[in-house]
């Protein structure tokens, strides 16, 4: 008795998976060095004396509270606008040199890249047609009206029907 060959079946599991080229390619950067806390700095656990509810509010007090993106942009007091120092100078050229030689940016930043890449190509729509509609509605400008076609059939009827 003969046997029939049996169709393989294949599935997403087992195909083999693709790993990204830059992942194998470039090393991790450099762990950052250890810098202890400063016994000030500290949050301490609640003690025995202390409520839950107590530990909350010293907690949230201690966090401040994050500021929003317009906040942090447009601020009006000098004293409020801090800008942070970078802390390791030589991580950040050797990331940006590794991104120049590769081609390929750090997976950690496509977020950051794709938000970037949205702004730059949506902000000049935005001013275009932001333009264009404040003329509309301010000035009186007027649409521009499509030209319309005749078919050419149309238009030698046309001719036709026209006192000659």
């Amino acid at each position: 008795m003969a046997t029939m060959p049996t169709a393989r079946v294949w599935s997403l599991a087992r195909l083999p998976r693709k790993r990204a080229l830059y992942a194998t390619k470039t090393a991790p950067p450099e762990p950052r060095p250890y810098k202890p806390i400063a016994p000030s700095e500290r949050v301490s656990r609640p003690g025995p004396s202390q409520t839950a509810e107590q530990a909350a509010q010293a907690a949230q007090a201690a966090t401040p509270k994050k500021k929003s993106l317009i906040t942090r942009l447009f601020s009006l007091r000098p004293e409020e606008a801090q800008i942070n120092e970078p802390r390791d100078i030589a991580r950040g050229i050797a990331a940006t040199q590794r991104v120049v030689s590769t081609g390929v940016l750090d997976p950690r930043y496509r977020p950051a890249s794709r938000r970037i890449l949205a702004i730059i190509v949506a902000l000049p729509l935005v001013i275009g047609l932001g333009y264009e509609l404040f003329q509309r509605r301010f000035f009186g400008k007027e649409r521009k009206a499509r030209p319309v076609r005749k078919l050419e059939g149309a238009m030698e009827e046309e001719k036709e029907r026209a006192p000659s």
